[in-house]
């Protein structure tokens, strides 16, 4: 919002400085008042922002749980959508005020001039009156209070949608966070293996055994492999910065993670138990299905239109000649009732629109159904693929740093070749990433995969199975 501001006041000042010189009836004294306004209002605001972020921790230690919960507790998108709901709430409300007793107050204060012939009467005349109206009978009414009501319900929905959204962005930006740092440990680790054997081509040039090319390789290698170490580290710290925008903590926080390395604990959820228990629990279809109950009650209330409707009503005044006179007393009670005889049609072409509306929900409704299940689907086949490539990069690390640590000894033993060693050097360091790589994708998918069944937000990532089983038993 404030830099908003500002640009709207920077935009306002240009124009003033050439639109403005070009037609002389513009008020740039007034344009020039006004960007240092909005300027001064934007600092002002920047400033106050400033001083509440300056009063939080500069560093803190965090697990997963702990920054989804901060995730919940701080994300202004979730904050959004609990403001929708909150207006949601007010909306039935606003609805059901229309089954309640309305009551009016009138007070009137007249000078009156009468003329009967040639005779002129003058007089003052004053009068309260108050009444009360209340509706008996209003289907159009009532119909309109349950599709307040449904649009409710499909608001509460949404609000658990985006704690779904918030729990997995912040689930991803933590995973991301440790596999950026895990990455700038095996940018580090290469650096060192390149340093070391660095000094054994300088020990086997030094005395003749090898020439000098080998020793100018090595040490290209050795600056790609700084470079890619600072990458690394950017990318580790832009991961940091991400992970602190969505809990709501200033970018600038130094973050600690309790995990320090990714690991893998196997999901044994079958796919055919995620889809039954997503498509009964993804709040995605719980506010499809809201959306068209709404439209269904729409469709009666417009329906309803050609209903009688029914109100009772009583009313009472007094007044007089003088303020606060008495003498004029009335005093009615009754009821009434309107029916829409005949709009010209407009009635019946409103319902068929509504009508419409209804038809469309269900597409939707069914269209959500169809894609959580595409999700699930999609989800389960990605950590299905991913565990399987855990085995296998693992295994590579594994040979990877044996074939390193043998081709390291025949080059010191002088029957291996520098190019051997540094083969081997980056195809370990592929290795390392690549499994640094999969353990990630693997958690997130895991992740991905509970969000796409709509497991409670309170449920700590990986346990979705035991939720599913804990329904299944019910």
């Amino acid at each position: 919002m404030n830099r908003k501001v500002i640009t709207m006041a920077t935009l306002l000042a240009a124009y003033a400085c050439t639109v403005g010189a070009a037609t002389p009836h513009i008020d740039t004294v007034k344009l020039v008042s006004y960007q240092q306004k909005t300027t001064a209002q934007a600092a002002t605001m920047t400033n106050t922002y400033k001083s509440q972020v300056q009063t939080k921790q500069q560093s803190m230690s965090v697990t997963l749980p702990q920054s989804i919960e901060l995730a919940l507790k701080n994300n202004r998108e979730l904050h959004q959508t609990q403001w929708d709901y909150e207006a949601a709430l007010s909306q039935v409300d606003v609805a059901q005020s229309g089954k309640r007793p309305a009551i009016s107050y009138g007070y009137s204060a007249n000078h009156a001039i009468k003329e009967v012939g040639s005779v002129r009467v003058t007089g003052n005349e004053f009068g309260h009156k108050v009444g009360v109206k209340m509706p008996l009978y209003n289907q159009a009414l009532q119909a309109q209070i349950e599709a307040s009501k449904y649009s409710r319900d499909g608001s509460g929905a949404a609000v658990e949608e985006a704690e779904q959204k918030a729990k997995l962005t912040a689930t991803s930006n933590y995973l991301s966070l440790i596999m950026s740092r895990n990455k700038v440990g095996v940018a580090e680790q290469t650096v060192r293996d390149y340093e070391e054997h660095l000094k054994n081509a300088n020990l086997q040039y030094s005395v003749g055994i090898v020439s000098k090319s080998d020793v100018l390789a090595t040490n290209t290698r050795l600056e790609n492999a700084k470079t890619i170490l600072v990458e690394a580290k950017h990318a580790a710290s832009v991961a940091e910065a991400r992970f602190n925008n969505h809990i709501g903590v200033p970018v600038s926080t130094s973050i600690v993670t309790a995990d320090k390395e990714l690991t893998y604990k196997p999901h044994k959820i079958s796919l055919e138990a995620a889809k039954q228990y997503g498509v009964y629990h993804r709040s995605d279809i719980v506010r499809a299905a809201m959306a068209v109950k709404a439209a269904e009650e729409s469709a009666r209330r417009v329906d309803a239109s050609d209903i009688p409707v029914v109100d009772a009503n009583a009313s009472g005044s007094m007044g007089g000649t003088s303020v606060g006179a008495t003498d004029n007393k009335n005093w009615t009670i009754g009821a009434t009732v309107s029916w829409n005889l005949w709009d010209g049609g407009a009635s019946k072409a409103n319902l068929k629109v509504a009508k419409v509306n209804v038809e469309k929900a269900k597409e939707a409704y069914a269209q959500t159904i169809e894609a959580v299940e595409l999700q699930i689907h999609e989800a389960y086949l990605n950590m299905k693929s991913a565990e399987q490539k855990i085995i296998s990069t693992r295994a590579a690390v594994e040979a990877g740093q044996e074939d390193y640590r043998i081709k390291t000894l025949r080059y010191r033993s002088g029957v291996g070749t520098n190019v051997d060693v540094l083969d081997a050097e980056t195809a370990l360091a592929t290795a390392r990433n690549n499994y640094v790589d999969v353990l990630y994708t693997y958690n997130l998918n895991v992740a991905t995969l509970e969000r796409a069944m709509g497991v409670p937000v309170t449920t700590a990532i990986g346990d979705g199975l035991s939720v599913v089983n804990q329904g299944a038993n019910k």
